[in-house]
């Protein structure tokens, strides 16, 4: 399946790509941020805005929070992205 997101690039991953993130309201009416796994070769920087295209993945990933708690979540992943970076507002 294919989707469309544009996102803030959160963090690098080195020779892999990037993680991003996406600012939405929530039913209560609060912002929340779903973060996204791109995996792409494309070069991106953090801050960056970014169009991104390719093939959505969604996993169950297991991890420890910082109070020890076992946690599940699902990991958003994009797959064969393909990244158009967005155009200077000036």
């Amino acid at each position: 399946m294919k989707v469309k997101a544009e996102l803030e690039v959160a963090r690098i991953i080195p020779s892999y790509g990037f993680k991003g993130v996406e600012k939405r309201k929530g039913k209560d009416g609060k912002e929340i941020s779903v973060w996204v796994t791109v995996w792409t070769d494309s070069q991106v920087r953090e801050g960056e805005i970014v169009e991104v295209t390719g093939d959505i993945s969604v996993k169950l990933e297991s991890y420890t929070d910082r109070t020890n708690t076992p946690k599940q979540t699902a990991a958003i992943h994009i797959n064969n992205a393909q990244i158009k970076k967005s155009e200077a507002p000036f």
